[in-house]
């Protein structure tokens, strides 16, 4: 058994690595293109890409664990761009496997989505067992990169999970273009602007807060016993919402309305999707605790400090 025990998380300026880190025993390094700001003290931090051999190197040696939280796409970012999935996701991620072969004792976790790989099921809840199909290149690139860590853990024995989130939120989510409909909305009330919706606003999804997830990659990081294998893990709330029912919940948390302009639908956008929790619960005795009513409460009360409202 290895000494190694530190944590490499890669995208850690993103909102789940922000939410993580501070609550990660050291040793703890992260990479990430963009600066990072108000790390713990301790946690080594170096702005790089995910496939920078040479810190790799210097790192995964030390490493226990590496969280891949890192994508550097959305549905509508990649729509039509199936060389940008390629560039931006694949070819950096499969650099960087090909170096983990090197590092057995590198147990992964790494951030899916379930919102996108199953694509419109005919399911009400989607298990994992379910059909993948992707509707946007940011979905067949997720679903790619899935079959190349099975077939890593195979060439490289280690343990592996694969998380297939839901839609994240809550505190400490910034407003950042194409990133996050709760606090695009949030933003868009702040400064009186229409919500550009994509068909007619009954397109369902999941909404996960965000410290239910960090609660669950704690309990799957401090796991002591480690099987050699990969397992998949749907994450989620259990319980689907209109983005029209998530503006009406909106308005009645901040009392500000939503303005909202409808266009015509998308083919990259998944119509309904709510995932089946019930294998985490079932290995872990996991699931999520918070309300989208309470989530949505706890996250307007920190934005209007954090927006001076």
């Amino acid at each position: 058994m290895s000494s190694a025990q530190g944590i490499l998380v890669l995208g850690a300026s993103g909102f789940v690595g922000q939410q993580l880190i501070p609550h990660l025993p050291l040793p703890v390094y992260t990479l990430s293109r963009r600066p990072l700001t108000n790390m713990p003290t301790g946690v080594k931090t170096l702005q790089t890409h995910l496939d920078d051999v040479q810190i790799l190197k210097e790192i995964l040696p030390h490493c226990r664990w590496l969280v891949h939280l890192a994508s550097d796409s959305t549905p509508g970012v990649s729509a039509g761009k199936p060389l940008f999935e390629a560039e931006h996701n694949l070819l950096p991620n499969l650099r960087l496997f090909e170096l983990l072969q090197d590092y057995p004792q590198v147990n992964l976790l790494y951030l899916s989505s379930g919102g996108a790989v199953y694509g419109n099921p005919q399911a009400d809840i989607v298990s994992e067992q379910n059909l993948l199909q992707p509707l946007s290149y940011y979905a067949a690139g997720k679903i790619a990169l899935e079959a190349f860590i099975l077939a890593l853990v195979q060439q490289s024995p280690r343990h592996a999970i694969i998380l297939r989130p839901s839609n994240f939120y809550g505190t400490g989510q910034t407003y950042r273009p194409g990133f996050g409909i709760i606090p695009t909305i949030l933003e868009y009330q702040r400064l009186g602007k229409p919500l550009q919706i994509w068909g007619d606003g009954e397109n369902v999804r999941d909404y996960l807060f965000i410290k239910d997830f960090i609660e669950l990659c704690l309990l799957l990081l401090q796991q002591t016993e480690l099987e050699t294998g990969t397992k998949i893990y749907n994450v989620g709330a259990g319980r689907g919402y209109s983005l029209n029912q998530l503006c009406d919940l909106l308005e009645q948390v901040t009392g500000q309305p939503v303005l909202r302009e409808y266009h015509a639908a998308r083919t990259v956008d998944v119509r309904h999707i709510v995932l089946d929790t019930s294998r985490i619960h079932a290995d872990y005795s996991w699931q999520a605790q918070t309300s989208l009513q309470e989530g949505l409460q706890q996250t307007w009360e920190w934005w209007k400090t954090a927006t001076g409202q």
